[in-house]
């Protein structure tokens, strides 16, 4: 796949896939840079062609995949639900690949789609095409002017998720990703594993305590979670960036696919998102969550960073006691109410990264202020 995913067009770059259609494992990836490592040497060497000659030989077959993905999602979402309650929606596909897609599957439905920034633009508009709060500024100025009560943000590949309720607020991949939960295990009746990353919220560990599931804790990067989803039976997988799987899908994040869970939630309930949100937090919330990210002029020792946040471990922040430091990417502090804060560098561009959850507003800006303060002083 080429893709700048969800950074800035300058990061356009090969991710590759396996057969199963999850991230390719390291041993592949390996066998790929010993090839271009080749080309490179060679120069215009056997191993490299025109695209159009490598058409003629079949080396490359073009096809429309969007039949067989519609059928394949016929069979995860249940589109009855959807029309016998159909959705008022905003669909911004931030000039990514996703646009039209949801359009597309939803007519018939009932549903009124609007679209927004859904031409083709290599230059996403001059827009970072992640879908966060800060960037979706047209998404919520669309439903304010009454042109839908949800809507659903992909990134730039379609592979993440974000969302936005019948007020143009905000509803974060967390949010999308412990209300899915709950919706597959109390609605369907589904069991599983779950799988979320170290920088997902621990909401997710309280609703699978409530329904006696496990739980395991990754690095960042969906292709850790893809190694769950491959050997064993995951009801639900995802990390805070809005890559998001379930149960009978490939073993990869779907913007797309989750956008749709989203509009089967909503329509089942027959409540606006809000109100789905709102109960969540009820059960088990409040939860606060926020991420600042910090470029760096200079390359950073992850290792020595980790050594140095691990041997300055706070007793308290904010007037919660850590109860917890784990190393498993980067440092993370969990605190004995389950707020946590974790720094880590990024794993795709030259920034510093200082996520936060707590059970209120001050108590995500005490542990981001801590943390951005020791990451400075580690760096």
């Amino acid at each position: 796949m080429i893709t700048a995913s969800h950074n800035a067009p300058r990061y356009n770059g090969i991710k590759l896939k396996a057969a199963y259609g999850g991230s390719a494992l390291p041993e592949l990836c390996r066998k790929v840079e010993v090839y271009l490592n080749d080309n490179e040497l060679q120069g215009r060497g056997p191993n490299l062609i025109d695209y159009e000659t490598a058409r003629d030989k079949g080396l490359i077959t073009r096809f429309n995949p969007l039949p067989d993905y519609y059928n394949h999602l016929r069979s995860l979402i249940n589109f009855d639900i959807i029309a016998d309650d159909p959705q008022y929606i905003v669909v911004d596909s931030m000039y990514g690949t996703g646009r039209g897609v949801m359009r597309g599957i939803l007519e018939g439905t009932g549903c009124e789609v609007y679209e927004i920034r859904n031409e083709l633009n290599p230059g996403f508009g001059g827009v970072h095409p992640e879908p966060l709060a800060r960037y979706l500024n047209a998404l919520s100025g669309a439903i304010c002017m009454g042109k839908g009560t949800m809507g659903l943000a992909t990134d730039g590949d379609a592979d993440r998720i974000g969302a936005m309720d019948e007020r143009g607020v905000f509803v974060d991949p967390h949010k999308i990703m412990a209300l899915s939960l709950k919706y597959l295990a109390e609605k369907r009746g589904l069991k599983g594993s779950i799988v979320r990353t170290v920088s997902t919220t621990r909401m997710i560990d309280l609703l699978a305590q409530k329904y006696g599931l496990t739980v395991h804790e990754t690095p960042v990067g969906f292709n850790h979670i893809a190694e769950y989803m491959l050997k064993e039976n995951v009801l639900i997988g995802g990390e805070e960036s809005g890559g998001i799987s379930f149960q009978g899908h490939i073993p990869e994040g779907d913007g797309i696919l989750m956008g749709l869970l989203l509009v089967e939630m909503v329509a089942e309930a027959k409540k606006p998102l809000s109100a789905l949100v709102t109960e969540l937090m009820e059960e088990v919330g409040p939860a606060f969550y926020a991420r600042r990210d910090q470029r760096l002029g200079r390359p950073v020792s992850k290792q020595k960073m980790v050594d140095y946040l691990v041997s300055t471990a706070p007793a308290e922040i904010g007037g919660e006691k850590v109860v917890e430091v784990s190393t498993l990417d980067g440092v993370k502090y969990i605190l004995a109410d389950n707020s946590w804060l974790l720094i880590r560098p990024s794993g795709t561009e030259p920034v510093l990264r200082v996520y936060a959850e707590g059970r209120t507003n001050e108590m995500v800006q005490a542990l981001l202020e801590y943390g951005e303060k020791v990451a400075n002083s580690a760096i």
